[in-house]
């Protein structure tokens, strides 16, 4: 007979249980490694777009330490006045997140609200390195990827391009929608795991090849 059938216990509520479950064992395993000296490598959870600090909060609410690294928005310019730009996150739709990887947790972390998936699967996550991490939240602290930062950099539709930091690091990508006014946005295509995944990335993250 199937388990819980008249039980009134429906599969998604017990589904729920057990990625919480995974998710508080998660948690424990990670921060003991940290306590004992370990490294714990991060990884790029795709959330949507706009509930990046919703996740950050949720996961530390539960003691996973997760990071959205944070920029200065776009100015506003209201009947002559300029209203600065609010804080957004450096690569929208994106939260890091150090977790041991164990493919049971990675696969708990969908289980957040607002969460899609691990970036590169649960089985076989891109992996990024606790110095990445902070080499690329230090820059954004600096204001280094700040919207209204000018970046000497021209970049053409279909051009390749080095991405220099952050989750994405390392990997070659296609402008499909460049910057004209050497600032702000830049939309690429990266080639990943036999697809291709856009993302919308700072100006200044981007190296011409």
């Amino acid at each position: 007979m199937p388990i819980a059938v008249g039980s009134g216990d429906r599969f998604r509520d017990r589904m729920r249980r057990i990625t919480d479950g995974m998710l508080d064992e998660g948690a424990l395993v990670t921060i003991n490694c940290r306590i004992n000296g370990g490294k714990v490598p991060w990884f790029a959870l795709r959330v949507w777009t706009g509930r990046e600090k919703a996740v950050e909060n949720a996961l530390d609410a539960i003691g996973i330490n997760s990071l959205v690294p944070m920029r200065k928005g776009p100015d506003l310019r209201r009947r002559h006045r300029l209203i600065e730009g609010a804080m957004m996150p450096v690569i929208h739709g994106y939260v890091l997140v150090q977790m041991m990887p164990r493919a049971e947790y990675l696969a708990g972390l969908q289980g957040i609200d607002h969460a899609i998936d691990v970036l590169g699967g649960c089985e076989r996550p891109m992996r990024i390195s606790d110095e990445e991490v902070s080499r690329f939240n230090a820059l954004a602290r600096d204001g280094v990827y700040d919207w209204e930062r000018p970046v000497d950099l021209v970049l053409k539709a279909g051009e390749r391009v080095l991405i220099t930091a952050g989750p994405f690091g390392g990997l070659t990508a296609t402008v499909v929608t460049p910057s004209k006014k050497g600032r702000g946005d830049v939309v690429v295509s990266i080639s990943f795991m036999g697809g291709e995944v856009p993302v919308t990335v700072p100006l200044a993250l981007l190296k011409k090849l």
